[in-house]
């Protein structure tokens, strides 16, 4: 069985309905979602509506978090604006669905355990970079202290994965807003039969998003960073 492996989608529904179209062609049912729903892209209420229509599992990411208690004590600039303009449009059920959500959830499918989660176990808003992995030769405590197969993270917008003899972590990377350099919506499928996690990406509309942004007067940054994957 395939599942598919996504995070970070940042309400951009475009970029996600292309990786959609990809996972339907594959007969992907199952998809798990690293956190932050929602956050710098034009189309939050559509996003978790689609969320809501594929049964989509998902945990909280600090964006989704910071809607729902409106602490904004870490965002830079630019997440802020467009944290508070996600606030002022986000309708009441698609808020209602964002509270109902996990900080971590845990998955067990064909004798497998996975572990979701936006930064790491030990810290839900910790960033988790390739090289804080690379690093060891051993599985890091965050995961061998919960027996993962499995473990999935997002948060930093950067596609990887790591492997040991015990498992793999994996960040299948954004969706919606990558940021190691490859504009192409980013996720992952992971193979229970072979336990095998690949990356892949897929192409989407960019310019029908960056019009987007800049007509309900998101920054422009947030537009141009979507051409460049930064």
């Amino acid at each position: 069985m395939l599942i598919g492996l996504i995070s970070d989608v940042h309400s951009n529904a475009v970029a996600l309905s292309s990786i959609l179209r990809d996972f339907d062609g594959l007969q992907v049912k199952t998809i798990l979602h690293a956190g932050d729903i929602i956050g710098y892209n034009p189309y939050p209420n559509e996003t978790i509506k689609i969320f809501q229509e594929r049964n989509i599992y998902s945990v909280l990411g600090n964006h989704d978090r910071a809607l729902i208690t409106r602490n904004t004590q870490n965002f830079n600039p630019l997440a802020l604006k467009a944290l508070k303009w996600t606030s002022s449009v986000v309708s009441g059920s698609e808020r209602q669905y964002l509270q109902g959500l996990n900080n971590i959830a845990i998955y067990s499918v064909d004798g497998m355990k996975i572990g979701v989660v936006h930064g790491s176990p030990r810290d839900f808003n910790e960033y988790i970079y390739p090289k804080d992995l690379v690093a060891s030769k051993t599985m890091p405590p965050f995961m061998s202290a919960m027996n993962y197969n499995l473990l999935v993270l997002g948060h930093t917008h950067i596609q990887f994965q790591v492997e040991y003899q015990e498992g793999i972590v994996v960040n299948p990377g954004s969706v919606g807003q990558p940021r190691d350099g490859n504009p192409g919506a980013a996720f992952a499928l992971l193979n229970t039969e072979t336990r095998k996690v690949t990356l892949h990406r897929a192409d989407y509309d960019h310019e029908k998003v960056i019009g987007d942004i800049l007509k309900v007067k998101l920054p422009a940054q947030l537009a141009e960073r979507l051409r460049h994957g930064r």
